[in-house]
């Protein structure tokens, strides 16, 4: 019995359940519906418009959800009966598909619900097709298409609903959970990283280092989203009071965790023949399990109960510690400074998780504001999509790529008298992406899974012939594709393949099927691959140089963010937390942009080992502004208040002008820099005050990386060139 519960709660805490759940109900009831009603030929529709609904949803708290509603029946009620009527005239039905399909690609850049919304109306216009295409449809009444898709669509959003209504704080429980469980990767790697083992990859540890924090930073902003449902005028509501504590502090051990307070390299060296790095790593991984453990509280939600089993770690490291302060060595003294401010920071993580099973008794952050990404009215939504009506937007160029291949999806299948050849046009828009790498992985993906969706099909109608047991087949088959979209494209295909095929099967055409299926996925495949290639491609190796600008423009505003801390004391306002999180979205924006350069043809690539190089340079450059952030507290009396308030300056420009030259593809000499010499640590007077010691360590440690990082730039862009 404990067993069953075990396994009960871990399938509750999955993410991914509230979608499996809401799928296989609304499944079920409309295949229940058509045994009971004895008209199996009704099913199509009503499946289709619950995969569409589905497909459509976001994350809203009831009210919202309600809202969300009414507009994507709409949307799809108005889609359904467009279709209908232009169906019988191929030029304008044309005509109308490039324009539509342009449309509701620009209509997503209003907000991620609109761009939801926008893509599932557009699967359900492909489904209307598909229906209205059946032999003897067209003589059916013109309403009868959209209300068989509506009807399934309906289904879906009530059972939606009523879900929502019963697990409201479902979903922010979630992706909180899933910000923690990011998290404790991030620790764990950070851990690997401190200790001091000779011969590791430390450019491959660092670069796994990029990553993961560039899928904490999408769950990070997930997160935020899902909260300002729970919000009301930019303020939390009674019941998100803990919900957005426990953001806080994601954010917080999140500033930690990123942050270097010297070169590991170096520390490692002079502590080769001590314990102080192995017991800091060993306190991480602890702390990684913690945020393990709070996670699956969260979810489930259940009492998170930190435990005593971290305090002897920590014991031992602060007597590690003491003893590097009370060392005679030289290069032990050298290096004090920062391993203090390492353990302090883990002090202080440690504190932290020791409270997060009470969120109340966290500190306050005054400033509870969040940055809301929706548009505030209509203007505002409409001014968004006007600013993308511009070649240079990546949006404008999928928005009529996607609307050219789906034309000519629609000519091909006319020219080719392709039966059911609607499967050619929905497979294009579900292979094309915005960017090639990314195409060319979904159209692996797709055709591979089809393959296999099609020989389970094939082997389901021999084994199960009977009606029931292929419905069954069907729901299961449809939940399974929403259990795997996500993440595993390829079997998620293989799903929808099965389903659809089961479902086509009750008209007596699934064996008819088969190899139509396939030839239109390959057909659909390739106009994607044609789209992509030739019309208005976006390489991303071009456009390289905009994200390493913004990452470097980002990384000098945080940096004067928490510089103007030191002077007024530690505030967690919204404009200091926007700053900090603009400048890891754009570390998580290079990262994801150079990923996606590998994929594209040698001839569009910049120099992957040198832009590599310049991602560690940035994350880096990100890690000790961090450590800078972690340490925030106000200094009342200054000493050296002259030359940290120029340096602070000189930085900040510099990193400025960085920025611009890497914009404008120029390279930047280190003459360019004119950078004041900062005097070295040991000759600062020993009673300068600890705070204004980290500093200028810190600064010192920024500033000897800037040659580093103008270097790469004019390796990079002289490559660029002679590649060119």
């Amino acid at each position: 019995m404990t067993r069953l519960l075990d396994l009960w709660r871990l399938f509750w805490a999955h993410d991914k359940t509230s979608d499996c759940i809401k799928a296989a109900l609304a499944m079920g009831a409309v295949a229940s519906l058509s045994v009971h009603l004895g008209r199996t030929d009704w099913l199509i529709g009503p499946l289709l418009g619950v995969i569409a609904a589905a497909l459509a949803e976001t994350e809203d708290r009831p009210l919202g959800r309600l809202l969300a509603v009414a507009v994507t029946l709409s949307c799809f009620a108005v889609t359904a009966i467009s279709v209908r009527l232009l169906f019988p005239y191929p030029w304008l039905f044309a005509s109308g598909l490039l324009a539509s399909s342009f449309a509701f690609v620009m209509l997503g850049a209003i907000s991620e619900r609109y761009a939801r919304v926008s893509t599932a109306s557009l699967i359900l216009a492909i489904y209307a097709m598909l229906s209205a295409s059946r032999p003897g449809q067209l003589a059916a009444p013109l309403w009868l298409d959209a209300a068989e898709l509506l009807t399934g669509a309906a289904i879906y959003e009530l059972i939606s609903l009523a879900w929502v209504f019963s697990f409201d704080a479902r979903p922010v429980r979630q992706i909180l959970a899933s910000v923690y469980l990011d998290l404790s990767r991030h620790l764990a790697l950070k851990a690997e990283l401190l200790a001091p083992i000779n011969g590791r990859d430390l450019d491959r540890l660092r670069l796994a280092m990029a990553q993961q924090n560039s899928r904490l930073v999408q769950h990070m902003n997930q997160a935020r989203q899902v909260l300002l449902g729970w919000m009301k005028d930019g303020q939390p509501r009674p019941r998100s009071a803990r919900f957005l504590k426990w953001y806080f502090l994601a954010q917080d051990i999140h500033e930690r965790s990123s942050s270097t307070h010297q070169s590991y390299s170096e520390l490692a060296r002079t502590f080769a023949r001590s314990d102080i790095l192995f017991r800091c790593a060993h306190l991480m991984q602890v702390q990684a399990e913690a945020c393990r453990r709070l996670a699956r509280a969260i979810a489930l939600d259940k009492y998170f109960g930190h435990g005593r089993e971290s305090q002897p770690a920590l014991d031992e490291l602060a007597a590690a510690n003491a003893h590097v302060q009370a060392s005679l060595d030289p290069a032990w003294r050298r290096h004090a400074d920062p391993v203090t401010d390492l353990v302090r920071n883990l002090t202080t993580i440690e504190h932290q998780l020791s409270q997060a099973g009470n969120p109340d008794d966290l500190l306050q952050t005054e400033d509870k504001t969040l940055r809301d990404s929706n548009p505030a009215s209509l203007r505002e939504a409409l001014q968004r999509v006007r600013m993308q009506f511009t070649a240079r937007s990546a949006r404008f160029r999928h928005g009529l790529r996607l609307g050219l291949a789906l034309t000519c999806g629609y000519g091909l299948l006319h020219a080719l008298h392709l039966p059911q050849g609607y499967w050619v046009m929905l497979t294009t828009v579900f292979v094309l992406q915005p960017t090639y790498s990314g195409t060319w992985k979904r159209l692996g993906q797709r055709v591979s899974g089809t393959i296999a969706g099609l020989l389970c099909a094939w082997v389901f109608l021999h084994l199960f012939p009977q009606i029931e047991a292929q419905l069954a087949l069907t729901v299961l088959a449809g939940v399974s594709f929403f259990f795997y979209r996500k993440d595993r494209y390829a079997l998620a295909t293989a799903s929808i393949t099965l389903f659809v095929m089961l479902c086509f099967n009750q008209l007596g055409s699934g064996y008819a099927l088969i190899w139509p299926r396939f030839l239109d996925t390959l057909l659909g495949s390739l106009v994607a691959a044609a789209a992509i290639a030739l019309i208005l491609p976006d390489w991303q190796g071009k456009r390289l140089h905009l994200a390493m600008a913004k990452t470097l423009s980002c990384s000098g505003l945080y940096l004067r963010e928490v510089l103007d801390q030191y002077r007024g004391g530690k505030d967690d306002h919204l404009p200091y937390r926007i700053a900090r999180r603009d400048a890891h979205n754009a570390d998580a924006e290079l990262s994801h942009t150079l990923a996606s350069m590998l994929g594209e043809p040698d001839q569009y690539r910049a120099t992957p080992e040198v832009a590599f190089r310049f991602l560690t340079a940035s994350h880096t450059l990100l890690a000790y502004i961090s450590a800078l952030g972690a340490h925030r507290e106000r200094i009342a009396r200054w000493q050296h208040a002259d030359l940290i308030e120029q340096a602070g300056v000189e930085t900040t420009r510099a990193l400025a002008a960085l920025a611009a030259a890497c914009e404008a593809r120029r390279a930047f000499a280190d003459g360019e820099l004119a950078l004041t010499p900062l005097p070295q640590l040991d000759d600062i007077p020993p009673d300068t005050a600890a705070e204004e010691r980290r500093i200028m360590r810190q600064l010192a440690l920024i500033r000897q990386l800037l040659p580093e990082i103008a270097g790469l730039t004019t390796t990079f862009w002289g490559e660029a060139r002679m590649s060119g």
